[in-house]
């Protein structure tokens, strides 16, 4: 087989001025191209030449490359080389528009080596590395964009579109074989580049004193190789010097050769140098070795001494021994783990005399570049992309697209069409937008993203629905964890804390964004974030954290739970079936409070269970601990029961009836509305102290025949011009609490208190002792006053109220907050 040196063809054809490189290859022949000139500047057998013009000939190798073969064979050492005359030619297309594997713009006025560019049609477009910005132009391409943080826009057509390159090498081992760089005693003082493979290495040579350095190929002399070792003991460069003091430089840089998608680093770094040693008044050999990463930051070296040499830092001082370089005493075997660019030899005498060393061939191992973080959009028609590795952002647009983001964080939007997404492993986002997709990821924390539904979602991961907005004819696959929900009212439902694999907890993460939203995270340690509006937030079993931000919310929690009410009036109720020790927290918040937070412990505890560390009424705090051993931590809490108690007269049709005798079905007389039966009726006894401690209006107060006693939150009928001045109305409803004067109206304790809650197809004014009073509102409020059976039983018959707390309708007049009472009081 021939051997010449490459030619590198700027625009894909022969032509004066094209660079010869300075490396000798074997190559087998596919074509001769014809005879022509170089002219070379360098060495040959040991003579320098500069611009010397001779013939040679052309050929096209099998491997693609064109290589020049010198008619007057090779020379010593080339330093620099181009094309004086040649033939007519150019290289054949491959049907591929290939990039440079540097940063560029591939588009429609790009034109590779080869003379190929982008059209109108179907094209096939690989980038090679570096971050690319690649523009197909319609047609029903196929794009690699190669390693790097790409660009990439599909345009019209049904493309296939890779963020990474399909092609790409994991890394080779590779050889700086130093028999190959020329014959015995040639020197390379004025230093060479070498392509190995996928990789250039640049020796250089510098002196360093006044010690006149030999560096030269030596095939004769045997260097040491130590068992298994891949060294060539016979491929050495001599290093030799005479006289004290500094000697030499040796400095070498690796370089990635141009489309390799290969790093301008390499790893797993190893050679010899033998025979260093000692010789009585003549030598000291000393040596260092010191290595740079690509940002020029020092990277550890290893070094494994043969024999009595001294090691301090990266310097190595000779053993008083003489040795010889096949010897193990004085060889050392450098091992730079990696990655490496760059690494120096520095060779000095620490006496007077002649000294020399040898160096071995360098092996290493390349490296491929880093997958990048790509951005691809299909642009129309039905396009199939896969983001491979990095965090890459994938967009279908219009037509019915796949899209596959394997590894990496990826974030995958469909468009309008029914789209296939699959996020691989990593952490997820997947947007199918509006028509029927099909969505399923890999490992790793994967959203559902339906921020930009035109609807309200209702999502049930652990059944695998979806409906309602975009996700109306969705088909929900594996690996399916986070939910990002709309601007409308959602509901989002999780798993059931168990995975595929027996054992396994789901956790999911919801973030319900403005709206109304239901979160239930069911089983598992979940994270749910009810965002703005009134929401319900549901733990379940697990440690969750729940967050109900701005609003109305109500929040079911259980063992394990931290709790942020956020702004709004929250309720907060301890969930029975979600109990098992351990402790939760619970922050009512105290932003946009004009009732404040409630604190609902369904029947739990009695009022002497709970500790407090905070009394104001504002904003209590302090502790209980439930009869499982659960310990409640509260803080920021305005604690609010609504109700009758017992042995309050209500009147119906048949006259005065005692309201504890009241059932579902009975009718009872309104204000507003006549005679309406009584939907529901329940009653909750607690210790009638603190906050609990009831209100006692005094015969005749009111216009009540007999003294009567409510829950301090029930809400009384006011009359008055007052009310019809300040709030354009003379009727108000005005909380119990907020009417005490001391007197009259005083909030009295007792040893235990039942209250009695009544409910109306509506809100209606209804005659308590001859007093008028509201009946019963499920609003927020109102149903933390229930325990979790009579909630239960209320929601069998307004099912509307388990998702929509606030869904029963308005009160029947104005509620007056504390401030706005104060001014009737003063009127």
């Amino acid at each position: 087989m021939p051997s010449g040196y490459l030619v590198t063809l700027g625009d894909g054809s022969l032509d004066a001025g094209d660079v010869i490189s300075g490396s000798l290859v074997t190559f087998t022949t596919d074509q001769t191209i014809g005879s022509g000139q170089w002219t070379w500047t360098g060495t040959y057998n040991g003579t320098p030449y500069t611009n010397e013009v001779e013939p040679g000939t052309y050929y096209l190798a099998t491997d693609g490359n064109v290589y020049f073969e010198p008619s007057f064979g090779p020379v010593t050492t080339l330093t620099s080389s181009t094309v004086v005359s040649a033939p007519s030619f150019s290289l054949p297309g491959n049907g591929v528009v290939d990039g440079t594997g540097e940063a560029e713009v591939i588009d429609g006025s790009y034109t590779d080596s080869e003379g190929e560019s982008v059209s109108s049609g179907a094209d096939s477009i690989a980038a090679g590395g570096g971050d690319d910005t690649i523009t197909a132009q319609g047609g029903n391409d196929t794009i690699e964009a190669g390693a790097g943080n790409d660009v990439v826009s599909g345009n019209g057509g049904a493309d296939l579109i890779y963020g990474d390159s399909q092609s790409a090498s994991a890394g080779t081992s590779e050889t700086l074989s130093w028999t190959a760089q020329g014959s015995n005693g040639d020197s390379i003082a004025s230093g060479l580049t070498v392509t190995t493979g996928e990789m250039q290495v640049t020796a250089s040579f510098t002196d360093t004193g006044n010690n006149n350095p030999r560096i030269e190929i030596d095939t004769n002399d045997t260097g040491y190789v130590g068992a298994g070792e891949p060294f060539d003991a016979d491929s050495l460069v001599y290093l030799r010097g005479d006289g004290d003091g500094d000697t030499l430089r040796a400095n070498f840089n690796f370089a990635a050769v141009a489309g390799s998608e290969m790093q301008d680093e390499v790893e797993n770094l190893t050679f010899r140098i033998n025979d260093i040693d000692w010789g009585d008044n003549n030598h000291t050999d000393i040596i260092t070795v010191t290595a740079l990463d690509a940002s020029g930051n020092p990277v550890a070296v290893t070094f494994t001494l043969g024999g009595g040499d001294t090691l301090v830092g990266n310097t190595i001082t000779a053993d008083e021994v003489g040795e010889n370089p096949q010897d193990l005493g004085g060889s050392v075997l450098i091992t730079i783990t990696g990655p490496v660019s760059s690494f120096e030899i520095e060779y000095s005498n620490g006496q007077n005399g002649s000294q020399a060393v040898w160096l071995s061939d360098l092996h290493f191992d390349t490296l491929p570049q880093e997958p990048g973080d790509d951005s691809i959009s299909g642009g129309g028609g039905a396009d199939t992309i896969f983001g491979q590795e990095g965090d890459d952002t994938l967009s279908g647009d219009g037509g019915s697209d796949s899209l596959s983001g394997g590894e990496g964080d990826d974030s995958l939007s469909g468009g309008n069409a029914s789209d296939t997404l699959d996020g691989g492993t990593g952490n997820d986002t997947l947007a199918g937008g509006a028509g029927g997709d099909s969505l399923s990821a890999g490992s790793g924390m994967d959203f559902l993203d339906y921020t930009a539904s035109d609807a309200g979602v209702s999502i049930d991961l652990a059944n695998s629905t979806a409906s309602g907005g975009h996700a109306d004819g969705d088909t929900l696959g594996s690996g399916l964890d986070g939910i990002l929900g709309s601007d409308w009212n959602d509901t989002l439902t999780g798993y059931d804390g168990q995975g595929v694999d027996d054992g396994v907890a789901w956790t999911n993460v919801f973030y319900g964004n403005d709206g109304d939203d239901l979160l239930d995270g069911a089983g598992g340690d979940d994270e749910l974030y009810g965002g703005a509006d009134n929401d319900t937030i549901i733990g379940g079993t697990g440690a969750d954290l729940m967050d109900g931000g701005e609003g109305n919310d109500r929040l079911l929690v259980g063992s394990g739970d931290t709790v942020t009410g956020g702004g709004g009036d929250d309720i907060f109720i301890i969930d029975d079936t979600a109990l098992g020790g351990g402790t939760i927290t619970i922050d009512g918040g105290e932003t946009d409070e004009p009732g404040g937070d409630t604190l609902d412990f369904a029947g739990q505890i009695g009022w002497g269970d709970v500790t407090f560390t905070d009394t104001n009424p504002d904003a209590l705090a302090g502790s209980a601990t439930l009869g499982d051993g659960t310990v409640v931590n509260f803080s920021n809490i305005e604690n609010l029961v609504i109700c009758f108690t017992t042995g309050t007269r209500i009147w119906t049709p048949q006259g005065a009836r005692l309201i504890e005798t009241l059932q579902p079905g009975d009718l009872v007389l309104t204000r507003d509305h006549g005679v309406q039966p009584v939907r529901w009726i329940g009653q909750r006894t607690v210790k009638g102290a603190g906050r609990f401690a009831p209100i006692r209006f005094a015969q005749g107060v009111i216009g009540n025949e007999r003294e009567l006693l409510v829950s301090p939150q029930h809400r009384m009928l006011h009359q008055s011009t007052a009310a019809n001045l300040y709030f354009n109305d003379s009727e108000v409803l005005i909380p119990a609490k907020h009417m005490v004067n001391g007197d009259s109206i005083q909030q009295i304790e007792t040893e235990e208190v039942t209250y009695v809650h009544m409910l109306f197809d509506s809100h209606e004014m209804v005659f308590a002792e001859g007093a008028v009073s509201e009946s019963f509102h499920p609003g927020q409020m109102g149903l933390s006053a229930i325990d979790a059976p009579a909630r239960e039983e209320l929601f069998a018959l307004f099912p509307e109220l388990r998702s929509n707390p606030n869904g029963y309708g308005d009160t029947a007049r104005i509620c007056l907050r504390a401030h706005e009472a104060q001014l009737l009081r003063a009127a």
